[in-house]
């Protein structure tokens, strides 16, 4: 089910309101077992609405990894700009 297998995975279970679309986040899980268990004990009636998602965490340390990673490669785009900036100033002269 994962995309991304390096990363751990959390899951939250969260109400839907039936008047205004608003979320109450009713907890954070592990996995989907614990998702179904903790479904399992509310009380629900028809209509109710639930939504469940995953998230995957990241820690500092990758997200700086992806921070230089993109800022390498917006300061290779500006460059390349700018030389193809001079190039048509000079192939219109």
């Amino acid at each position: 089910m994962s995309c991304k297998p390096s990363t751990p995975e959390l899951f939250t279970l969260c109400s839907v309101c039936p008047y205004d679309g608003s979320f109450t986040v009713l907890g954070i899980f592990e996995d989907l077992d614990a998702v179904y268990y903790r479904m399992k004990q509310m009380y629900s009636s028809c209509g109710d609405e639930y939504r469940i998602e995953c998230f995957h965490l990241t820690t500092a340390e990758m997200e700086s990894k992806k921070y230089n990673e993109q800022q390498v490669s917006r300061a290779k785009a500006k460059l390349e700009q700018q030389v193809e900036n001079k190039e048509a100033v000079t192939n219109d002269k």
